[in-house]
């Protein structure tokens, strides 16, 4: 084994631009002898959420060729984190260094339990245990580590088409300068959101947020079972444990000493915490982007997007009708300001509203409750399409969101929960569906609107405004909610259901699909108030 330097010392004198570091990076728990580097975090150190990182790499000084085993911890997004090398006879030596000394901190000091269905390290008792992070990008380490980069679990790249073994050049003119703009400006902020969320700046992998979706439907299976006490749900080991390993997957910034019914995976904090998975997904995509050349931006997201000159018969229409479709129960929003409205057609949902659409005529059913706010004649249908739209109650409804989940809902729809369970929790009153509004101040407080009601104004992008979708939405024969209920379908013979204001406990109506097919994306608007 190598022989240890003096703690924060270089070998040397030399500067931390000297070294090399390679990959393959750690993805999971016990297996460091196939890579060379690592990092790990400990959310729950000496029983206190203080979110401490170990990182471990196999270095080479590039001038000497001098094989070292690099060393370094600290708070996580420490300044100044503390370090060591341990100068190696060769690789070897220094994988073999590397790899025990990790070994030390992840799996001798734990024990293997299943928590939320994954299989995990849990500390011993009167011990500390470090989980291996499975990082995208990196921040932590020597500064050639952040060239190591690997994105486990993640989807494949679109690749430009090639004619006779070279890439064409992308044609001018297929994108319009304001989507442009405002694709490259969505791109941009969420992924400075995604680095300023978390500790250390650095992505997280697919594969972890993945894990991490299934971590929030196991603990919203808990809390049907626990009940609906925040403060209980707070002292609850499972959930505990969820969110512990949760922050240990995926160092996402907390205050330090905050209460835990602000943080853990209670009924208040899981919208938040799905909605930034999400942002964390169009983040980690939109990076992976930069790395394909002359792939058209349009294409990748599989959109057919184009700005609306308000001079225009349709522009016209809907400048005037989208601020006039409130009741004005939100005094606290003001009047609406419209920047920019885009059409936005994603691809993939072609057809899809359609036979939603047929099947909800051909069963005849009386429809009674129908959407607010509607344009006098749909002015962007054909007649024959709103015959079909009149018949299954398909309506243009409203949807907001804050502005760094805008290229993402874009790009993956509208995201239904992993798991459709059954439960009320904070913004989600009628259980895990997609939500709608027919009056656009209430579909303005889910917005990144620095006066709103849920997101307070975080996830926005500079110099912009906020943003809110219209859809069409098929609601068919509508199930009026009596109250609060953890709906995971609407009652047999119904197609969504009504959050009616004056009757199911709310100020504004909210209409909730529970199938991604009943809803199709028509504008994205940009504005402010």
């Amino acid at each position: 084994m190598g022989a240890k330097l003096a703690k924060d010392t270089f070998p040397n004198s030399a500067a931390a631009d000297e070294f090399e570091c390679f990959g393959p990076p750690a993805t999971v728990d016990g297996d460091f002898e196939t890579v060379k580097i690592a990092d790990l975090g400990c959310f729950t150190q000496d029983g206190k959420d203080t979110n401490k990182y170990y990182h471990g790499a196999i270095v080479r000084h590039k001038k000497s060729q001098q094989w070292y085993a690099y060393f370094e911890w600290g708070r996580t997004g420490a300044a100044r984190p503390s370090f060591q090398f341990v100068q190696c006879a060769d690789e070897s030596d220094a994988q073999r260094t590397f790899a025990s000394q990790l070994h030390s901190k992840n799996d001798r000091r734990g024990q293997w339990v299943t928590v939320a269905g994954i299989r995990t390290l849990q500390a011993r008792t009167g011990n500390d245990c470090y989980l291996v992070r499975p990082m995208a990008t990196r921040s932590t380490g020597l500064p050639d580590a952040r060239s190591i980069k690997m994105n486990d679990g993640a989807k494949p790249k679109p690749v430009p088409a090639k004619v006779m073994g070279k890439t064409p050049k992308k044609k001018a003119g297929k994108i319009d300068e304001p989507t442009r703009k405002l694709l490259h400006d969505l791109s941009v902020a969420t992924i400075a959101y995604t680095r300023g969320s978390m500790a250390d700046e650095s992505l997280p992998t697919q594969a972890a947020i993945d894990e991490a979706r299934t971590i929030l439907s196991e603990a919203q299976k808990r809390l049907t079972k626990i009940g609906d006490d925040a403060k209980k749900q707070a002292r609850d080991k499972e959930l505990t444990a969820m969110t512990n390993l949760m922050y240990g997957r995926i160092p996402k910034r907390k205050a330090l000493r905050a209460k835990p019914e602000e943080w853990m995976l209670t009924k208040d904090n899981i919208l938040a915490w799905q909605n930034d998975l999400d942002a964390f997904e169009s983040a980690l995509d939109a990076v992976e982007m930069d790395d394909v050349a002359d792939v058209d931006p349009l294409a990748e997201l599989n959109l057919e997007m184009s700005y609306i000159d308000p001079k225009t018969a349709l522009g016209k229409k809907l400048y005037a009708w989208w601020p006039a479709a409130t009741a004005n129960r939100h005094s606290y929003i003001g009047d609406l300001q419209i920047r920019n409205i885009w059409r936005v057609n994603r691809k993939a949902d072609a057809g899809k509203i359609d036979k939603v659409q047929a099947k909800v005529t051909k069963s005849k059913t009386k429809i009674t409750e129908q959407a607010l706010h509607q344009p006098a004649t749909r002015f962007d249908l054909t007649p024959a399409q709103r015959k079909v739209y009149t018949a299954s109650n398909t309506a243009l409804l409203f949807h907001g969101t804050r502005s760094v989940n805008v290229r993402g809902i874009m790009k993956e729809s509208l995201r239904m929960p992993k798991e459709l369970v059954g439960v009320v929790i904070t913004g989600a009153m009628f259980g895990p569906g997609l939500y709608f509004a027919d009056d656009w101040k209430k579909s303005a407080g889910y917005t990144s609107l620095h006066n709103s009601y849920w997101s307070r104004g975080s996830g926005g992008v500079a110099k912009r405004g906020a943003f809110m979708f219209a859809m069409d939405v098929c609601l068919g024969v509508p199930h009026v909610a009596e109250c609060a209920h953890g709906f995971t379908a609407p009652p047999k013979g119904r197609h969504c259901v009504f959050g009616k204001a004056g009757e199911s406990g709310v100020q504004n109506n909210e209409y909730i699909i529970f199938d991604p097919a009943q809803q199709a994306m028509r504008y994205l608007l940009e504005f402010e108030v």
